[in-house]
């Protein structure tokens, strides 16, 4: 007999407690009052990219005529360099918002993601755009206006991005879990941490007979009432565990979409909320249904123009740094200033990887050893150059020549390579894209330097596999950009 007692439900908004008879009882079932500055909300944080930059891009034309009504009564008209400088903080503001993570949607989970960001952005435009307008063109726009719409731009900015925050944390989309007590829970620790910020996790329904409510996770009943339970607690997203998937489970969740849930296995949850693939979770087939576009012919010559074109201004770029770091490598300890090393690349193949010099001459002496991080082996000059990833500039010489891409998994050594081949499954699937001077598993996850790390990196790469597109890779450069920047502070 399932037991009557009340079940609490944590949530970052504190704890539902509800009975069988409140799950069960159609009369029961919570009503929220609409709220239109929640409704708005909502809205704006299912928003994608390109849409916030054009929110940017109203702000700005605003900002800007608020700026001329104030300090030029005399209009717009008058001034034909107000389109141009118009056009330059549109050009910066986007550019800065890519390298900081402005529009990426986990940055309005965060409040304090949203203000470090925006005030980075408008800091780091604000400079960017006076260097172009007033340094490198010598435009008579008024500093009064230029300083009206930056503030008017942070100010609204932040505004918005606030407000949905604000819906996100205040209406949380209700969730349960379909499986068994230990997936259940599991599920839920797994994505613990943030990517649940916006649902909140009623329960867990059981496709098992006879299973006990007695968890961390409360129990809201067998799978035979499933559709009365989504109906009596507003249930809006349904997740299939892995174990329960193997169950034919149309027969139930039909009905539920006829309410309006919306159904998601437990992989393809995950893969949408943490932008990784659980690794433990796939099966070979999963390579033979995911339409990867490592072999589409049009995104391999668009990735390849894109590569040539970023190694060769970044080359020209970084020519000057490399006297002064020669001579910092030099004066150290008098060894070599550069460093080749094999690598696998795509499809298995080996081949010779550069870098500055930035450990011992005699850090492994012929053996492959795991980097760490704070590694006793790195030089005083090679640890700020790391920080920073300036040991990485002469990679781009491996792009141009085709061995690898700006974006892309970060290739290992083939004996390293062989040992994780061994260790976790799909590992050679890595190496069906050329490998990258940096890539999603970078900007996503810290410094790895075990098994279980590379594992965790190997889910960020099998990722950007299934999703990569030139928009992503743009991304990802900027994220890095952002990186290398904050290391230079």
């Amino acid at each position: 007999m399932k037991s009557e007692c009340a079940l609490g439900v944590e949530s970052a908004g504190g704890v539902v407690t509800a009975t069988r008879a409140t799950i069960l009882d159609p009369a029961a079932r919570r009503k929220r009052p609409i709220n239109p500055v929640v409704t708005i909300g909502q809205l704006l944080r299912g928003l994608p990219l390109p849409a916030w930059i054009v929110i940017d891009a109203v702000i700005l034309w605003g900002a800007l005529i608020q700026g001329y009504a104030w300090f030029d009564l005399t209009g717009m008209t008058k001034h034909t360099g107000a389109t141009v400088a118009y056009a330059v903080c549109v050009t910066c503001l986007t550019i800065c918002s890519l390298i900081f993570g402005l529009n990426e949607r986990a940055t309005l989970y965060s409040r304090w993601h949203i203000v470090t960001r925006m005030l980075l952005t408008s800091v780091a435009g604000a400079v960017l755009v006076y260097a172009i307008i007033y340094v490198g063109m010598y435009s008579s726009l008024s500093r009064r206006i230029a300083a009206l719409t930056f503030a008017t731009y942070l100010i609204a900015g932040l505004s918005i991005r606030l407000l949905a925050c604000y819906a996100i944390h205040s209406v949380k989309r209700r969730l349960i879990v379909v499986g068994s007590r230990n997936a259940a829970e599991a599920f839920v620790e797994r994505l613990d941490g943030g990517f649940l910020s916006a649902h909140e996790v009623m329960g867990f329904v059981s496709h098992l007979p006879a299973e006990g409510t007695q968890a961390s996770l409360p129990g809201l009943g067998s799978i035979d009432e499933l559709v009365r339970i989504c109906r009596n607690l507003g249930i809006q997203d349904i997740v299939v565990c892995n174990g329960a998937q193997r169950r034919n489970m149309t027969s139930w969740m039909l009905p539920c979409l006829r309410l309006g849930c919306r159904v998601t296995n437990e992989a393809t949850f995950h893969e949408t909320c943490a932008g990784q693939i659980l690794v433990d979770e796939i099966t070979p087939d999963w390579f033979l249904v995911s339409d990867l576009k490592a072999h589409c012919d049009e995104y391999a010559s668009l990735k390849r123009l894109f590569d040539i074109s970023v190694a060769t201004v970044g080359l020209l770029v970084s020519l000057p740094l490399y006297p002064i770091l020669a001579l910092l490598i030099k004066l150290e300890d008098g060894g070599p200033v550069f460093y080749a090393q094999n690598r696998v690349g795509k499809n298995g193949t080996v081949f010779k990887l550069y870098k500055l010099r930035t450990m011992r001459i005699d850090a492994e002496n012929g053996e492959s050893v795991w980097a760490k991080k704070n590694d006793p082996r790195v030089t005083r000059v090679g640890r700020i150059m790391r920080q920073m990833r300036l040991d990485e500039l002469p990679q781009f010489y491996n792009i141009l020549l085709g061995q690898m891409s700006v974006v892309g998994p970060r290739p290992e050594r083939p004996d390293i390579q062989i040992d994780l081949c061994k260790q976790i499954p799909y590992w050679s699937e890595r190496n069906l894209v050329k490998p990258g001077l940096t890539g999603w598993a970078q900007i996503s996850f810290r410094y790895g330097s075990s098994i279980k790390d590379a594992k965790r990196k190997l889910q960020f790469d099998l990722y950007y596999l299934k999703h990569m597109n030139l928009e992503l890779d743009i991304i990802i450069l900027f994220r890095t950009l952002g990186t290398f920047l904050r290391g230079a502070c």
